[in-house]
């Protein structure tokens, strides 16, 4: 009886980790897919900038127009401002490390409401930048990459609502702190700016893409388990012979 029980544990406990080893190598695959698609996304950086007057942006069609740079003409309600936590690894600028993304609502000349992120500034300057009047004045166009808002998940501390400082780029929560609703579908990635900070143009635009080796590993593992496990059974029955 304790045998019979003990060949049903290892049966269980072998298809159990089998299951969970080609699932891993399956979702490696589907992000690989995932990445590929976000650098054909990526490639878009180095198409011409659109002009936002000439051009509609809507739910339908917004994933034709990530990382696009798109020209915008109006004014910054720079009351309107919050604060994203960030680790800024391997920066084009100055300044990287733990910090904060500076969100601010921009009305373009045709009344649109956009979220725009005007840069990064490191944490141990937050409450310098904070204390100074950070405005500047909008005499040109602002360029900045059309970016799609992100998706909270269970790792995703809450949003620290009176501190107005988030931890994700969430929609929802962007429109409570500000008070507003019709935003634009996206926020605006900001390229250039007059000011050192905050510290635009880092839009991370390189990812690593080790998915299909990562792939390759774990339905190896899945292929030796499996090997072992015959192995082992075979040898069984030729002792008990």
């Amino acid at each position: 009886m304790k045998s019979k029980i003990k060949i049903i544990l290892v049966n269980t406990t072998v298809l159990i980790s089998f299951i969970i080893l080609v699932t891993l190598g399956t979702w490696q695959l589907d992000r690989k897919e995932q990445k590929e698609q976000l650098f054909e996304k990526i490639k878009r950086v180095n198409l011409v900038v659109e002009d936002f007057e000439n051009i509609v942006i809507n739910e339908n069609n917004l994933n034709d127009w990530i990382y696009k740079k798109v020209s915008f003409k109006g004014n910054y309600r720079y009351e309107k401002e919050l604060y994203v936590f960030t680790h800024l690894s391997d920066p084009r600028g100055d300044y990287g490390g733990a910090g904060y993304w500076i969100f601010n609502l921009f009305v373009s000349s045709k009344g649109s409401l956009i979220i725009i992120n005007r840069g990064f500034v490191p944490q141990d300057m937050i409450n310098e930048f904070k204390s100074k009047d950070s405005s500047e004045p909008v005499n040109n166009s602002q360029i900045g990459y059309i970016r799609s808002f992100e998706k909270r998940n269970i790792f995703t501390p809450d949003t620290d609502f009176n501190g107005k400082i988030l931890y994700s780029i969430l929609k929802e929560d962007i429109k409570k702190i500000f008070d507003i609703n019709g935003i634009e579908p996206y926020f605006v990635d900001l390229i250039s700016s007059n000011q050192l900070i905050p510290q635009s143009n880092e839009t991370r635009l390189k990812f690593p893409d080790n998915h299909l080796s990562y792939a390759i590993t774990w339905y190896g593992l899945a292929t030796s388990l499996l090997f072992i496990y015959f192995y082992a059974r075979i040898k069984r029955r030729k002792s008990n012979h």
